[in-house]
């Protein structure tokens, strides 16, 4: 984000730029750096699965099936539901009627009547009258449904059913003062199997297990989709629900039926089946069952089995976390690699017997990829470090611009670049300037492998108290550090431009704070304490690439970042100090950008205005104090 500036001292006593010497970082810190970069392997294998599973359709399609295989081999056992019966019209019903469809209406009707006599709780019924039949037996069901005794339910169609406009007509017509809820299901679009259902259309129409959910007593409806949780089989060959043939009901038992809720529809071969997760060996579930395990779910006020987004989440970035741990261990390739494998053959056995013994649904595809991934990246990892610690020589010389800079430019390439540079771009920022007090005399007392040591400690921290708060170091000056708040992405707005002006002034009383430990822990080393001055400024910039083929800077052209370097030199001249070891002279539009969102961190002494060497008009200049350092409040 940041590159080298034009210098912005002018004149005869400028320095000249010197480039600090860089070196490995010790020990410890190359131990943390390898820490971290381990823990954003892991987050990122983790973060890469989870968006895969949910990005890639063949990665989606494997975690949905392997789900579903799940369900279908493992689902625990469970008595048939007590409060949902289902009757239906099979092959042998329409052995002995004239017509497959529409369904016959009194046939139709006398079931509703026998059910409404059995004392049932409700009735829905999962057939859709979009077309007359005969009229006397059109009128004598729409009868039996209005005036049954118990509430019966009606299907009604969502705007998406492809139904003509006469159809529609009739259905609204015979349907007409029912209660009626949609039957439209939800298909994945990738293999068409129903996983999800929709309690409400986008007209705000219920389906039909919520309608009957509702009529049961349930208030509580989720609003939006929801995945289905299929209700288990007391055994192989029981189904979930207990299922009569229609032509059977008028014989049943009153208490088979008495207080449950009834589902009347059809199992016909090529009519309304739908692959679902209960659909093995190509079968397939009739839709009338599916709406009975919705139903059931409503009723007994169940979720779906299958673990969180957030457990999810939290297991791919364990199963990471493990991945990366064993590429750490150093195992042998053969070993790795089957570690790789038999990990998630073991996981996928251990979520298998979960889920029989009545635990959650695990999703394993996504932390299965995380577990190799993180292998992967950490194996590939450790296999570069070597030839990019055989690099390092080269880069020590070779970056003209800096990685922020080099990365910001990339990231907004559109933005910045033409002609294969960076356009030139006038932007407002804050452009802070710091020296170190007595430098030359420093240089004099130490040796140089020592000054150069003592010199990266100083920087090493600054410059990271700068990008802390946001800000990008553009160039070392000797022992001077110029950075900038608010570059290379120009700032849209008088906040955008205040926020950056505080900043600045935080980084700034920063610095100066963490100069006590530094110098504390210098004069234990033998080394010497040092004091800072620091000058900030905010105003007009203009930023751009400067020189030729074959070395070029980002820099920064006008009066404020001269204005900056004017006002920490100009810090000699005054006696009083911001803070222990720090003076901080602000330009007027930097604190007044910044007072009232600093109030209580520190306050301003006015210089008045002073004229800066090489500008023509006097600059209104503040003294900040650190309100939070002891020794100058008292």
């Amino acid at each position: 984000m940041d590159g080298p500036p034009a210098n912005p001292r002018e004149g005869p006593e400028a320095p000249a730029a010197v480039k600090p010497a860089v070196r490995d970082p010790p020990p410890d810190r190359r131990g943390w750096s390898r820490r971290w970069l381990a823990a954003a392997i892991m987050l990122g294998s983790a973060m890469l699965a989870l968006a895969a599973v949910r990005l890639v359709p063949p990665l989606r399609t494997a975690d949905e099936s392997l789900g579903d295989r799940l369900i279908a081999a493992a689902t625990p056992a469970q008595p048939q539901h007590p409060a949902i019966a289902l009757v239906l019209f099979g092959e042998d019903s329409f052995a002995g009627l004239a017509c497959r469809s529409p369904v016959d209406r009194g046939m139709l009707a006398d079931i509703i009547g026998v059910l409404a006599a059995a004392g049932v709780r409700a009735v829905g019924v999962d057939v859709l009258f979009d077309q007359p039949s005969l009229p006397d037996l059109d009128e004598r069901l729409r009868r039996a449904m209005l005036n049954a005794g118990v509430p019966v339910v009606a299907i009604t169609a969502l705007d998406q059913t492809p139904l003509t406009d006469r159809q529609r007509r009739f259905l609204d017509g015979f349907t007409e003062g029912m209660p009626r809820g949609h039957a439209n299901l939800a298909k994945d679009r990738l293999d068409a199997a129903v996983r999800w259902h929709v309690p409400f259309g986008d007209d705000g129409t219920p389906s039909l297990p919520v309608r009957l959910a509702r009529l049961g007593g349930v208030s509580a409806v989720p609003a939006e989709p929801f995945r289905i949780d299929w209700h288990g089989r007391p055994d192989g060959s029981t189904t979930p629900f207990p299922i009569y043939p229609a032509e059977t009901v008028a014989v049943l038992p009153k208490s088979w039926l008495a207080g449950r809720m009834v589902l009347v529809g059809t199992a016909l071969a090529g009519i309304d089946q739908h692959r679902t997760p209960l659909s093995s060996a190509g079968a397939s579930t009739p839709g009338v069952e599916i709406e009975a395990h919705v139903l059931a779910q409503l009723l007994d006020g169940r979720s779906s089995p299958r673990l969180p987004f957030a457990g999810e989440a939290a297991l791919a970035l364990l199963m990471a976390a493990a991945g990366v741990a064993v590429a750490l261990a150093g195992l042998p390739l053969w070993l790795l690699a089957a570690a790789g494998g038999l990990v998630p053959m073991a996981g996928w056995t251990g979520a298998l017997a979960l889920f029989a013994a009545g635990g959650p649904l695990v999703p394993l595809v996504a932390p299965s990829l995380a577990w190799g991934a993180g292998i992967a990246a950490m194996t590939v990892q450790m296999s570069l470090r070597e030839r990019a610690d055989r690099r390092v020589m080269m880069q020590l010389f070779a970056n003209h611009v800096s990685q922020p800079v080099a990365d910001e430019i990339w990231r907004e390439r559109a933005t910045f670049m033409a002609g294969n540079r960076p356009r030139p771009q006038q932007l407002t920022a804050t452009v802070l300037f710091s020296d170190i007090e007595g430098f030359t005399t420093i240089c004099e007392a130490l040796e140089p492998e020592p000054l150069i040591r003592w010199l990266e400690g100083y920087l090493d921290v600054m410059v990271h108290i700068v990008t802390a708060h946001d800000g990008v170091v553009l160039r070392f000056v000797g022992d001077a550090i110029l950075a900038v708040f608010g570059a290379p992405v120009a700032r849209n707005t008088q906040e955008e431009i205040d926020a950056d002006a505080g900043r600045a002034v935080r980084c700034a009383l920063q610095m100066g704070r963490e100069l006590v430990e530094l110098n504390s822990r210098w004069q234990a080393e033998g080394l010497p304490p040092v004091g800072i001055r620091v000058g900030v400024h905010t105003g007009p910039l203009v930023a751009g690439s400067l020189g030729g083929l074959r070395h070029s800077e980002y820099s920064l052209l006008g009066d404020t970042a001269n204005t900056a370097a004017r006002l920490e030199a100009y810090g000699k001249m005054i006696d009083a100090r911001s803070s222990r070891h720090c003076r901080i002279i602000v330009g007027d539009p930097t604190w007044q950008a910044v007072q009232s969102a600093l109030h209580g961190r520190c306050t301003a002494l006015p210089v008045g205005e002073v004229a800066l060497k090489g500008k023509v008009r006097a600059v209104r200049i503040w003294l900040l104090i650190d309100d939070e350092d002891a020794d100058i409040r008292g």
